[in-house]
């Protein structure tokens, strides 16, 4: 009994000290809203996410991101933002997400992330590129710029991500883009509505790390003061969108990772089999379009044990990635793959 107490408290330690050690970067420089920060922190703070704010000289002057459990820019005019921050600056977010870290795009900072933005019908380019595409806004079906309401998203039930969520969701809409791109492969997360159902909620990875862009600003709650401010309290929703952001962000910075095998099938992304001496990573139809992978295999006492990167789908075959464990003891290993964590036994 003691045994199997001594295991589980060290999964949760395992699991959780990487994120509970680290904080959310959250850009309140020039040309960044206020209310929409102040909301993110009071969001940040119920769900008891480590975060704190960080500004351009920062940014411009530092390259040390091991303390950062994930880059979030929030809303207000990505204009600011493209020529506040330095291409060193620019270089190391890339830098930072490709090799496994995190980030989170709202509004404006979704647009900010895009190689081209097309705002009010004139295209600009964005130097961060992240998403290899066009974020393109205002929605006037919605709400001329600089007007605000509440609209309806709807959830693609065919993402893992929203599994267990309701379809149909009112939020607040204030300048935000849809997203097109022949060139990274996203995952549409959520809909506009009453825009032609264009994507307005997206991930995807970028290298080794995620990326989510959202569209609606699903940190302000219209009818309630948790978020600190009263923006939009003249606006009838009832409905808190936290639950939505939350589930969102544990995309993106893996908290509360699944780690029992059963649990993390259900999630419709791989499958672990042991056969003879290999272990043999098998990927769900659905998800087989992602390109970047990186495997990482850490024993019990969390040792990395093994890693290799997967560049493209040239280097599966038959949706499987096949490595040999021959030299492996039995026993309890992690797999890691790119952000996500499955706990298995090896028993050969």
């Amino acid at each position: 009994m003691l045994k199997v107490l001594l295991t589980y408290l060290f999964v949760l330690f395992f699991f959780n000290y990487q994120v509970l050690s680290k904080e959310i970067w959250i850009y309140s420089d020039e040309g960044t809203w206020e209310e929409g920060i102040i909301s993110l922190e009071q969001f940040f703070s119920f769900y008891n996410i480590p975060h704190k704010r960080i500004y351009s000289n920062d940014l411009n002057n530092i390259n040390d991101y091991s303390n950062t459990l994930a880059i979030c820019i929030p809303g207000g005019f990505a204009y600011y933002y493209k020529i506040k921050l330095n291409e060193f600056a620019i270089n190391n977010i890339r830098n930072y997400v490709s090799n496994g870290g995190s980030y989170i795009g709202i509004c404006a900072g979704a647009y900010f992330a895009s190689s081209k933005v097309i705002w009010e019908g004139i295209e600009y380019d964005y130097p961060l590129n992240l998403f290899d595409g066009k974020a393109i806004g205002s929605l006037h079906d919605i709400a001329p710029w600089d007007n605000y309401k509440i609209t309806e998203i709807s959830l693609n039930s065919m993402n893992y991500i929203n599994k267990g969520f309701k379809k149909n969701w009112s939020v607040l809409y204030y300048g935000g883009p849809y997203f097109e791109s022949n060139k990274t492969n996203f995952e549409n997360i959520a809909f506009w509505n009453e825009y032609q159902y264009l994507p307005a909620i997206i991930n995807f990875y970028f290298g080794n790390g995620k990326v989510l862009l959202i569209g609606p600003h699903l940190e302000i709650e219209e009818n309630s003061d948790r978020d600190s401010n009263d923006f939009a309290s003249n606006l009838n929703d009832y409905d808190s969108d936290w639950d939505l952001l939350y589930n969102l962000i544990k995309w993106a910075v893996n908290i509360n990772t699944k780690v029992d095998s059963k649990e993390y099938k259900n999630l419709n992304f791989f499958d672990v089999i042991i056969r003879d001496n290999n272990l043999i990573i098998e990927f769900k139809e659905d998800l087989f379009d992602i390109n970047n992978y990186c495997i990482e295999i850490f024993n019990i006492l969390g040792y990395p044990i093994y890693k290799n990167n997967f560049s493209n789908l040239s280097d599966l075959k038959n949706k499987q990635i096949i490595i040999d464990i021959s030299n492996f003891s039995n026993g309890v290993y992690f797999i890691k793959l790119n952000q996500s964590f499955l706990k298995t036994n090896i028993i050969k």
